[in-house]
């Protein structure tokens, strides 16, 4: 069972043409849609804390039926359906982290996010994340991609987060009840900034504690029983002690306390009429368990207490103040009810009774019934349910209507209710019930937009509606969506189900979480230009023929067997990641550059000793085998299934170690095979057909061009989470030829695979060329649309790196893979020389060969240079950080 989301965000970024992002929580990962379509965006993962030495078990989005549970939101109000569900509630002690147990030093907890807030131009977000009591500031970009640009450790877990109305200052409440102020970008000397989502990142040992001289608090003066000055004379003695590992280093003001757990926090400013209209005074208000709402001045009068608004009877969760009327306040939490303030006076205006409405939606629903049937099969006894509507959301909302007249909505969903409760508010403050939209399970959040005029809500799609008892799953509703949508139409004045969106969502949350969590995101930062602690590493041909373990996996079966038994193609795939465990940072599917041509009818055989064979290569344009290739409909989603179901089982065998390279052979090379019928070292007959025939040349490279947009496509649709294109035969064209017969094919990959992700709804993945030998046209290749560019060892780092600068693209190479051959220091040099070029690898470079590996290299060879990478890079890191 998928996990619910937790929290919703909509974003709607300060340009028009830039699209309106959703972003999703769900347990420690945030995920980015297009509210256009439903179409996945990217997935940001939060920083992962070890306890112990344990790797990670299972899947952070799936449900576990053991000892977790949701993160809850809100607190809730207890009902008798809750004494039967003890046991899969997670045991949390007062400051917010979980009650130690006997395996917690093996255990590794995920830092799950349970709050979201953003600037209103949609370009910095703040996520709270409750193992490790974060504020974490992130950067969206305008491709809905997220960058963690800072993470602060709060004393106590953070319970609510507002910004300040010029958008400078965080402010927090947290679960003792004080309230924080942080600048929202924190000073670089006072916080490291995390430059990146770090999914693989496990905090390391404890540091080692400061050590300082101990003076004790108390002197012989103030100390007289004897019991006292015994234990002085002990303190004396002691010479050192540990310093505070939890001293909050970063700049941030106390600004208020509370003697009660705080649950929700807003700032206000409003005209202040009795010094001039056009100026404004801020104000703090405050909810907390006990039934309060504080009304604070704000900064830096946050000590003067303006009042309270008092008149709920139970813990007050959610404070609301609408945009276009800052000084009225809805209020709900544990009442029946909600209530509607002038807030600066403390004095109630309204009061809407939600007792009669949810009784009115479970009659029309036909779920009164089921209730008390529910409540006597789990032995409970009978009880009202509208005696326990606790409100765990509020939002207000504006949308036009025909006309352009402005419409106001006030909007409520309550825990465990599967509906949304939708009013209007006139200009006094009263608020009428416009209707209730029912879910397809227990809301957990909601979100709205007044820019798109919708309203964005999140299903808990593992607890049955009305309660927190854990769905079976074999028994999930078929179409159970998480993610739900309405827009309100400005023609029926009503709230109307946008079905698209939720199936598009739904099918790529489905598509996702059909694998564990990546715990080693390394090359994804690296391809996505972010700044990283080291270089990633991996090379090419990383499985193959140099491994002993390679032959007894492959048997009696010839290469291309190999390629189609998904079974044996994982298994293959995996050996590199196992023998050199903790030294690579990637894996490649096991498969071939030449399965499109097969895919295309061509016969390819693989020869011992000789390598690709073609029996019957194109000769001419003229011959009727050319017309019958041009002609003929290439379905690679059938003839090539095969690999896409050895990319989905070696992911799920990854278990998340290491992201999955997918890949396919550039159109000029491939063109090169099916002409010149396999390897070859003049290029006479593709050589021929280019110069001779070179309409009917480029038309074939088009149509082996659109193939590999497909096949890419639905590589990353079965589960490749990086692809590279291989030019192997590139070194083969002059410049001029390389531009006309292969460059315009590169770019047509480049601009049309992300095209079709997006109608696959799928996320888009960084794109990787390698063009062997073409280092004359590395420029042309760092413009050609690819976020990472491939170096073979031709190429001289830092030439390349001067040529790179400025283009935002990620450098990947380059060792002489002969280099293997030779004893350890020519490899040491060799790297130090690489490291040295590429400037010590934080940003900008994957460390790889300049080639894929060869058959006759020692596998200890591989892992010294493996070894000597990860030596000569964090030397390098350490040295440039000390400078």
């Amino acid at each position: 069972m998928l996990h619910p989301f937790q929290c919703l965000l909509i974003c709607t970024l300060a340009h028009r043409d830039k699209p309106t992002i959703l972003l999703g929580a769900t347990k420690s990962r945030i995920l980015s849609f297009s509210l256009h379509d439903g179409r996945l965006l990217s997935i940001w993962q939060s920083n992962l804390s070890q306890i112990g030495n344990d790797q990670i078990s299972g899947d952070p989005l799936r449900v576990q039926t053991g000892a977790e549970e949701r993160p809850a939101k809100r607190q809730r109000k207890a009902s008798p359906d809750d004494a039967s569900e003890s046991s899969s509630a997670e045991i949390v002690t007062e400051d917010g982290k979980p009650r130690p147990s006997k395996s917690t030093k093996a255990r590794v907890l995920n830092a799950n996010v349970i709050d979201v807030a953003a600037t209103s131009d949609g370009h910095y977000i703040i996520a709270v994340t409750d193992e490790d009591k974060c504020l974490r500031v992130l950067q969206l970009n305008a491709n809905g991609a997220l960058q963690q640009l800072s993470k602060r450790s709060m004393p106590k877990k953070p319970c609510a987060i507002t910004l300040t109305p010029d958008e400078t200052t965080i402010i927090c409440g947290d679960k003792f009840g004080d309230v924080y102020a942080l600048p929202l970008l924190p000073n670089k000397v006072e916080t490291e900034p995390v430059s990146a989502p770090q999914a693989n990142d496990v905090e390391q040992e404890d540091d080692p504690p400061v050590v300082k001289k101990f003076l004790p608090s108390a002197n012989s003066k103030t100390v007289h029983t004897l019991r006292n000055q015994k234990a002085l004379r002990h303190q004396k003695s002691l010479t050192s002690q540990k310093s505070n590992k939890n001293v909050t280093a970063f700049e941030h003001k106390l600004l208020l306390g509370h003697v009660s757990l705080l649950t929700d926090v807003t700032y206000v400013s409003v005209p202040h009429t009795e010094i001039n209209g056009s100026q404004s005074r801020t104000y703090i208000i405050t909810a907390d368990r006990d039934e309060h709402i504080r009304v604070s001045r704000g900064i830096p009068q946050a000590h003067v207490i303006e009042g309270f608004c008092l008149g709920h009877t139970q813990f007050v969760s959610q404070l609301c103040v609408p945009s276009w009327n800052k000084r009225l306040l809805i209020s709900g939490g544990g009442d029946n009810y909600l209530l509607i303030w002038e807030w600066l006076s403390g004095r109630v205006l309204h009061r809407v009774d939600l007792r009669n409405l949810m009784s009115d939606f479970l009659q029309r629903h036909g779920l009164s019934e089921s209730r008390k049937t529910q409540q006597k099969a789990t032995g409970n006894p009978q009880s009202d349910w509208n005696e326990l509507i606790a409100v765990s959301k509020i939002i207000a909302l504006e949308t036009n209507s025909a006309g352009g007249i402005l419409r106001r909505h006030v909007i409520v969903i309550c825990e465990r209710l599967p509906c949304i409760i939708f009013f209007s508010m006139d200009g006094a403050g009263a608020l009428r019930f416009e209707c209730s939209k029912a879910a397809q399970g227990n809301v957990a959040d909601i979100a709205c937009s007044t820019h798109e005029g919708c309203v964005v809500y999140a299903v808990d799609t593992v607890h049955e509606a009305f309660s927190q008892t854990l769905v079976v799953e074999g028994d999930v509703q078929p179409g159970r969506s998480g993610i739900g949508l309405l827009r309100f139409s400005a023609v029926t004045k009503s709230w109307e189900k946008d079905s698209a969106f939720e199936e598009a969502v739904a099918g790529a949350i489905e598509i996702m979480t059909d694998f564990d969590v990546l715990k080693n995101d390394l090359l994804l930062r690296t391809a996505r230009g972010e700044q990283v602690e080291r270089p990633p590493i991996w090379v090419m041909r990383q499985a193959g023929r140099y491994l002993p373990e390679y032959h007894e996996a492959k048997g009696n079966n010839d290469f291309f067997a190999c390629c189609r038994s998904p079974e044996i193609a994982s298994t293959l795939t995996l050996q590199p990641i196992d023998r050199y465990d903790g030294l690579i940072d990637a894996a490649i599917i096991f498969s071939d550059i030449l399965v499109i041509p097969q895919a295309m009818g061509m016969v390819v055989e693989m020869l011992d000793k000789k390598g690709p064979h073609f029996p019957n290569p194109l000769t001419s344009p003229p011959d009727e085998q050319y017309e019958q290739l041009m002609d003929r409909t290439v379905d690679v989603a059938k003839e090539l299934d095969y690999v896409y179901r050895a990319i989905t089982l070696t992911r799920r065998k990854l278990k998340g170690r290491v992201p999955l390279y997918g890949f396919c052979g550039a159109p000029w090379t491939l063109l090169c095979y099916m002409v010149e019928g396999g390897g070859s070292k003049l290029f006479v007959q593709v050589k021929t057909w280019i110069y001779k025939h070179p309409d009917q040349s480029k038309k074939l490279l088009q149509k082996i061009a659109e193939l590999c947009v497909e096949y890419l496509a639905l590589q990353v649709k079965a589960g490749a989470q990086i692809v590279q294109v291989f030019d192997s035969w590139a070194a083969e064209l002059s410049p001029t030829s390389f531009r006309e017969f292969a460059l315009p094919y590169l770019r047509h990959i480049s601009k049309h695979l992300p095209q079709r992700l997006m109608e696959l709804h799928l996320e888009v993945v960084p794109m990787v060329v390698f063009a062997k030998g073409a280092w004359y046209a590395l420029d042309d290749l760092c413009a050609s649309g690819y976020q990472v560019v491939g170096l073979d060892w031709l190429q001289d780092p830092a030439e390349a790196v001067r040529i790179a600068r400025g283009r935002e693209v990620v450098l990947q190479g380059n060792a002489d893979p002969g280099v293997l051959y030779g004893d350890k220091e020519a490899i040491t040099a060799v790297v130090h020389n690489m490291v040295q070029g590429f400037g010590g690898g934080k940003q900008g470079w994957i460390a790889n060969l300049g080639h894929g590996v060869t058959p006759f290299v020692k596998p200890d060879n591989l892992k010294f240079f493996f070894e000597e990478l990860h030596r000569l890079t964090t030397t390098a890191n350490h040295q440039s950080t000390s400078l």
